[in-house]
C-alpha cells in the first residue's frame, strides 16, 4: 500500500490536492472492492493517520480533512498556473510521493 503518515507536511493550499486525491481514492477503493464495514473502517483509520501541521497553531491535520475553503485557497493557489502559488513540497518529497504512487499501482 502508500504510506503518507510520518512526514512533515505543512497544511497550506498546495496540499489541498493531496487530500481530496486521499478523499476520491477511499471511495473508489470502497466501490470497486466489496470491503466489509471492519475492513472499511480501518482503511479510513489509516488514511487519517497521514497529517499536516497548521502553521499557525502547530496542531495536527489529517490530509482528509484538507479542503480549500478551511486554508482560504484562493483559485490561483490551487492550480498550477498561478504565480503566487507556492509548493508545499521539497523535489525530494514530490519525488518521493511519484515513486510511492507508482509503487502502490504497479502492486495491483
Amino acid at each position: 500500500g502508500l504510506i503518507l503518515k510520518g512526514n512533515p507536511w505543512t497544511c497550506e493550499c498546495g496540499l489541498v490536492w493531496l487530500g481530496h486525491w486521499l478523499r476520491r481514492w477511499l471511495r473508489e477503493t470502497m466501490q470497486i472492492h466489496t470491503v466489509v464495514l471492519e475492513g472499511a473502517q480501518q482503511m479510513q483509520n489509516l488514511a487519517r493517520e497521514a497529517t499536516c501541521t497548521d502553521p499557525r497553531t502547530g496542531q495536527q491535520t489529517p490530509i482528509l480533512d484538507l479542503y480549500p475553503e478551511d486554508l482560504s485557497c484562493h483559485a490561483s493557489a490551487l492550480s498550477r498556473g498561478g504565480s503566487s502559488s507556492r509548493c508545499a513540497f521539497s523535489g525530494f518529497q514530490i519525488r518521493t510521493l511519484v515513486a510511492l504512487v507508482l509503487m502502490y499501482w504497479w502492486s495491483w
